[in-house]
């Protein structure tokens, strides 16, 4: 399967989000590609105490099973692909024809951060996303103490179409200066709320049903 994790906009959580949920993809056994960009490609790279080389180069270890690269190889032999693009609308349009077009099913997690014009762009991100592919199974997340429910049957009645639940992952204030720290994302999270969090979005995210039209 395919997730593609996006923002509206820069440091809302992407690449750690993306990075969790690859850790929680791995505790259940799959095996993990995750593709970004030169510096985000290495942002990740750095959550686990990895320096990567060079985004050219083949998919570089970050941990057992977990693997990062700077663009989709030919052949990945994984079993989930977590695609974290540039926020930039071209970009994300790029990412998300090659995410669809070498796994299915494919989904994008749409982060919205608090703030009017913070919940705009991520509304604006999926319909762009939904119109280039109107297939795309799609799921909209708040970050911190946002109304799940709330923005979820908000943006369902936007698009005019059912998108897959997404728990709300916290905002966990500690998180920053551990990283600053240089302490691995694992260890820093390891038994907190956000680990629990990122459970419950990788379980939703992974046990998705095809999206049909909202009546």
């Amino acid at each position: 399967m395919g997730v593609l994790v996006v923002a509206g906009s820069d440091g809302v959580g992407a690449s750690v989000t993306a990075s969790l949920l690859a850790l929680e993809a791995q505790a259940e056994g799959a095996r993990v590609l995750i593709v970004g960009p030169s510096l985000r490609a290495q942002r990740i790279a750095a959550l686990f105490g990895v320096l990567l080389p060079s985004t050219a180069a083949p998919p570089v270890r970050l941990d057992r099973d977990i693997h990062v690269c700077g663009s989709m190889p030919r052949i990945s032999g994984a079993d989930v692909v977590l695609c974290v693009p540039a926020c930039r609308a071209q970009s994300m349009l790029d990412a998300v024809d090659v995410l669809s077009a070498h796994t299915a099913p494919a989904t994008a997690l749409v982060l919205a951060d608090p703030g009017a014009s913070a919940l705009a762009a991520s509304f604006a991100v999926l319909k762009l996303l939904l119109g280039r592919r109107p297939q795309l199974q799609a799921a909209v997340t708040p970050c911190g103490d946002a109304d799940v429910s709330a923005l979820h049957h908000a943006v369902e009645r936007w698009l005019g179409r059912s998108l897959l639940a997404a728990p709300a992952l916290p905002i966990d204030p500690t998180l920053p200066v551990a990283l600053g720290a240089g302490i691995p994302l694992a260890d820093a999270v390891h038994e907190t709320a956000l680990t629990l969090a990122a459970g419950a979005l990788w379980s939703a995210l992974s046990t998705s049903a095809p999206l049909g039209a909202t009546a």
